[in-house]
């Protein structure tokens, strides 16, 4: 990708706005991808434990709901990378990259078959991103962290 820079009288260097704007697809576009690959690994670690519940004999309800539960996560991820990438391909039309929140409400969440998700996403575009607190890793946590399980 070809970037155009431009001078800055303080001497530092920075990016366009469209340079800005194709970086930014690009990223999003990968995180996309990611978000769908990472979908199918969670599709194919379902019908795993499915398989080995259901052959373990009748399953009980929390079982059922719990595995539900999952199907119930898989669609709405595969459904937010759906989203990123109609986002991408829609900023790509539009001269500046960036999309006014109407069309980004008519264009990208509207299509979001998950309907929760959808209002979800509504409400989330129209009260503004709520501030994310992440929850705090205890050391043991954080010793394992980048640590790769293998059964």
């Amino acid at each position: 990708m070809r970037h155009d820079r431009v001078a800055e009288d303080d001497g530092n260097t920075t990016m366009t706005t469209k340079e800005s704007a194709n970086d930014a697809g690009a990223l999003l576009s990968v995180v996309a991808a990611l978000l769908l690959d990472n979908v199918s690994s969670l599709d194919k670690t379902v019908g795993e434990v499915t398989d080995l519940v259901v052959g373990n004999g009748q399953p009980s309800r929390e079982m059922i709901v719990t595995l539900q539960s999952f199907d119930r996560l898989k669609q709405e991820f595969e459904a937010l990378g759906q989203a990123l990438e109609r986002y991408v391909e829609v900023a790509g039309k539009s001269e500046s990259g960036n999309l006014a929140l109407d069309v980004v409400e008519e264009r990208v969440v509207a299509e979001i078959t998950v309907a929760d998700l959808r209002d979800r996403f509504l409400n989330l575009l129209k009260e503004g991103v709520p501030e994310i607190v992440l929850p705090q890793i205890s050391e043991q946590e954080l010793a394992c962290i980048g640590i790769d399980v293998v059964y």
